[in-house]
């Protein structure tokens, strides 16, 4: 349990334990004639028909306050994001800037961070391509900042990995409010983020985001005492947020996959450019307020919406640094080469000047074109991950460092595009797989969201996809240089988590992967029949999962999208089922629902699959499913 959390069970049970005292100690009526220094007088009569006193002096104020400071504090924990501060155990192993790399980057951002100078330009935004290293030096930024006790917060979006309330900006605001109330140096916005947070029962949370922001941020550092002399803490200076552009949009909708229902009108899914803005604006807000005590540092890619904030309402606010060449990144790619490569030889025996020699290095940071994440997922191949360290290699020799290396090497990009060689070597890692199209459609099925934000998750995948024990791990486990294949325990109840969100737009790209490509249509076939094949273990494996059961059935649900020719593809696998066995099974009062809804809505919507491929009409919807 947090300190947080800690804190707000002692101060409950204090509570809880005076409300029980106050219910079985009935007042006794009284007299009062002398009203000087009252503590606490309930009932006190004054004759008749002259009406009664209730009055709570300090002490009692002082019980009422702790009451609303757990309740908020109860309030506020329902709503953060905790794995998305820099430092949380989430993103322990998220990159960081190797030591005596990207240092010239890092003496710019900290010398405007920690300049005396009041200037105009209180936001500063980190942009560049894909594997430019934006994640990288923000997280090392965080780190240097927290040391100094600069710091005010941190959020780390990521639309691929960690947490699903790292994906949107739902837990944005109330993250940076926790945050800002326990530094040392901000004294006195602890109380008012915590009552704010719980007036009206929480309804803070429910606002915008610019509610929340004025109402828990902006109002607390407002009001705050200030502090001054040599026993003041070092005052934080900087709010730091990563990965904007990983903001994928609230939806307020009950279901996302809802196609072209309609019930009651169209139904409007928000783009999550819109969410984006959202934030921008409130930060934008926050910089030209002149009480506002801190600077913004925000990374990103150069998406379209987000530049052309940065260049028209956010213009005269925000210092722009572009990850180019005038950073020399191929002089720390070829320092990370260096100490990669050291390891390897130490590891092995080997002479580091016997291998791999000036020539390979110079070549593999010729072909990273400024990409960090080109060289990362290099070192990661050519060490050689546990369960890929003994795979063949597509020539079907054991592999080695050294053959690994020799197939990178042999890679020749036929464009002069930057995202070439980095293709060209997720084109190798996959071809190296046992069998490429399986391990394509493993890989495009993690990615499947079929409830809201919820990505498919492992256990779920293994129980519906699974023809062969062990298949996820053959189809994945050569793929270890790219997400991590050792999924065990509570990360079988998480989404798939990969290293770098480049290789999730390789495979969602037709002209990139090239001809192992699948569409929605192809993929959501191929699950389809998957998911009939293994019908019969569902009924067995079903009780397992008691937990989770609901994501079982919104599953379900993502198959009601299957169009009529892939409906023609997964029809044998349907018509050889078992349905009525997995009917009853399914209807099994003995195995709980975490929702009652869940089971009807499960049937239902199996129904549904089945009438759109008897009928012909694919885009009809029952009422019920929604």
């Amino acid at each position: 349990m947090s300190e947080a959390q800690l804190e707000a069970e002692t101060l409950f049970r204090g509570t809880q334990a005076e409300a029980m005292i106050s219910r079985n100690h009935q007042a006794t009526p009284m007299i009062v004639n002398n009203y000087n220094h009252v503590g606490h007088a309930s009932n006190a009569i004054f004759g008749d028909n002259l009406g009664s006193l209730n009055q709570h002096a300090p002490g009692g104020q002082n019980e009422r306050k702790a009451i609303d400071e757990a309740e908020g504090l109860r309030y506020l924990m329902q709503n953060i994001a905790p794995g998305a501060i820099h430092d949380s155990n989430e993103r322990c192993d998220a990159p960081k800037c190797m030591e005596e790399t990207r240092v010239a980057v890092q003496e710019d951002i900290m010398g405007w961070i920690e300049a005396e100078d009041r200037e105009s330009k209180r936001i500063m935004w980190v942009t560049g391509p894909a594997g430019t290293g934006k994640t990288a030096i923000l997280g090392t930024i965080a780190d240097t900042c927290k040391d100094k006790g600069i710091l005010a917060a941190s959020f780390f979006f990521s639309a691929f990995t960690g947490s699903a309330n790292r994906r949107t900006k739902r837990c944005f605001v109330p993250t940076l409010a926790f945050q800002l109330m326990g530094h040392g140096g901000l004294r006195g916005t602890r109380e008012h983020v915590l009552l704010s947070a719980a007036r009206d029962q929480g309804i803070i949370f429910t606002k915008n985001l610019k509610e929340q922001f004025i109402s828990i941020v902006m109002n607390p550092l407002l009001y705050r005492p200030q502090e001054s002399g040599s026993g003041a803490k070092a005052a934080p200076r900087v709010i730091i947020i990563d990965g904007l552009d990983e903001c994928d949009a609230e939806q307020y909708q009950l279901l996302r996959h809802i196609g072209q229902v309609q019930v009651g009108g169209p139904v409007f899914i928000r783009p999550k450019e819109d969410d984006q803005k959202e934030i921008l604006s409130i930060l934008l807000l926050a910089a030209n307020d002149p009480s506002f005590p801190f600077r913004i540092l925000i990374s990103s890619r150069p998406e379209k919406e987000i530049r052309n904030f940065f260049s028209t309402d956010g213009k005269t606010r925000t210092r722009e640094l572009f990850l180019d060449n005038s950073y020399d990144p191929d002089a720390d790619i070829a320092l990370f080469y260096t100490a990669k490569f050291s390891k390897i030889c130490y590891d092995l025996g080997i002479k580091p000047e016997d291998w791999p020699g000036n020539d390979a290095k110079v070549t593999l940071v010729k072909n990273a074109s400024g990409q960090f994440i080109y060289a990362a997922t290099v070192m990661r191949y050519v060490e050689g991950a546990p369960y890929s360290s003994a795979t063949p290699n597509i020539s079907g020799r054991t592999s080695t460092p050294h053959r690994r290396l020799e197939h990178i090497l042999g890679l020749a990009p036929t464009t002069h595009s930057p995202l070439e060689a980095l293709d060209a070597l997720y084109r190798l890692l996959l071809e190296a797989c046992p069998d490429p199209d399986l391990s394509m459609k493993w890989l495009r099925a993690t990615q499947l969201q079929h409830f809201l934000d919820h990505k498919a998750v492992p256990w779920l995948l293994r129980l519906v996809l699974e023809t062969s024990p062990g298949e996820e791990r053959h189809a994945l486990g050569p793929l270890a240089s790219l997400l991590s294949t050792e999924i065990s325990g509570e990360n079988l109840r998480k989404p798939y988590s990969f290293y770098h969100k480049s290789f999730l737009d390789f495979i969602a790209d037709p002209t990139r992967c090239d001809g192992r490509f699948l569409t929605d249509d192809q993929l959501l076939a191929w699950v389809a029949q998957r998911f009939f094949q293994t019908l019969d273990h569902h009924v067995a494996a079903l009780p397992l999962h008691e937990s989770n059961l609901g994501y079982y059935g919104t599953f379900i649900r993502m198959l009601t999208d299957l169009t009529r020719a892939s409906f023609e593809v997964a029809k044998p696998d349907i018509l050889s089922s078992d349905l009525q066995k997995w009917t009853a099974a399914l209807t099994d009062e003995q195995v709980p629902w975490k929702s009652n809804s869940d089971r009807p809505l499960a049937l239902t919507w199996m129904l549904t699959i089945l009438h759109n491929g008897v009928s012909g009409s694919f885009r009809h919807r029952f009422d019920m499913t929604l």
